[in-house]
């Protein structure tokens, strides 16, 4: 946060067979906590957890458990896409919900996996991609616009990179809807490099620190 290390973030697909409902999934999880003093102000473990059937690309369960200075929120959700439902049950509210879903549709973590295996050879300035996903038991499209190819310095050297804008929704914590740049390799990995973005009171950045 400016020149403070606010905290981290993991993402990590876990080298083991799992299985949903006789489909091949693979089980990615995603974990963002704060550090040092941050702890003491905001402190922040959230926890996301998807299981993404590794031939469809589609999720089959998605279990999200935050804590952000003491919000709480733990959701689990179940996916039937055959049948097009989506079962929420929320712990913190003790409540358990079905919605309506159309086919194919992504969770938060899912829609980037997805998102990695589309061909950006002919990409051009001003496209934008759209991802369908569902979230906090709404249904919304994830909007990314393609900003250009750029090489960036990275204490990994220089890496050239695809950057996008992801279409943000403003008030609370954005200005404009394009206050954030995200730059993911320009390779068949498209692994996340750097994310900058202006918020109401300051601005952040996240560099990749390891991969594997």
């Amino acid at each position: 946060y400016g020149w403070i290390d606010a905290g981290e973030a993991t993402m990590e697909v876990e080298n083991k067979e799992y299985y949903h409902n006789g489909r091949k999934v693979y089980r990615i999880i995603g974990k963002g906590y704060t550090t040092g003093s941050f702890d003491y102000f905001f402190k922040v473990r959230d926890t996301y957890e998807t299981y993404l059937d590794e031939e469809a690309l589609i999720p089959w369960v998605f279990n999200r458990n935050v804590d952000e200075g003491g919000y709480l929120t733990k959701h689990n959700q179940i996916f039937n896409h055959r049948a097009k439902k989506v079962i929420v049950t929320d712990y913190v509210k003790n409540t358990v919900n079905t919605y309506d879903i159309p086919m194919n549709i992504q969770d938060l973590v899912s829609a980037y996996y997805y998102a990695r295996c589309l061909n950006y050879d002919t990409i051009k300035v001003g496209d934008t991609i759209s991802v369908t996903t569902f979230f906090d038991s709404a249904i919304f499209p994830l909007t990314v616009k393609f900003a250009g190819r750029e090489t960036i310095h990275t204490a990994f050297g220089k890496i050239p990179c695809l950057k996008f804008h992801p279409m943000l929704q403003t008030g609370r914590v954005f200005t404009e809807q394009e206050d954030m740049s995200v730059w993911f390799s320009d390779d068949g990995n498209h692994i996340p490099i750097r994310v900058e973005a202006q918020i109401v009171v300051g601005s952040v950045k996240a560099d990749l620190k390891h991969y594997q």
